[in-house]
């Protein structure tokens, strides 16, 4: 499974998530790394895709582009932590008898970006050291 999505956050608990679930999982930061993937790498059957990936190349250029390349790979595309959570739920679903909760995949979101935030602002507050 390629997992296509630009914000770092979201892409690990995502990759996790479903590696839980035991998938196989690779990762690709934007549309291009994933064609790249797609086009060179490993046998890939299911792409899970951000439908907002930044640039030109968005989840629905890549998905489009997927479809006319590589026709027989399943293309998944997400945009909320909601829509993500339940998509990755239903896959998991696919592999095991009980897969966790999709609310587990979204809580693991909003803590990840909480603690982000958290560190950004607490950057932000130290002082900055003086040359000279």
């Amino acid at each position: 499974m390629l997992v296509a999505e630009d914000d770092v956050i979201v892409r690990i608990a995502v990759a996790e998530y479903l590696r839980g679930c035991g998938f196989h999982v690779i990762e690709a930061a934007g549309a291009l790394e994933a064609k790249k993937v797609l086009l060179e790498g490993p046998d890939i059957h299911v792409l899970f895709a951000d439908a907002r990936l930044a640039g030109d190349d968005n989840g629905f250029a890549l998905a489009q582009w997927t479809r006319r390349y590589r026709p027989k790979v399943a293309v998944i595309l997400t945009s909320s932590p909601a829509n993500k959570s339940e998509a990755a739920s239903q896959l998991c679903s696919r592999n095991h008898t009980d897969p966790p909760p999709p609310s587990r995949l979204r809580d693991s979101i909003r803590a990840m970006k909480a603690r982000h935030i958290r560190r950004v602002i607490s950057e932000r507050k130290k002082p900055k050291a003086r040359l000279g």
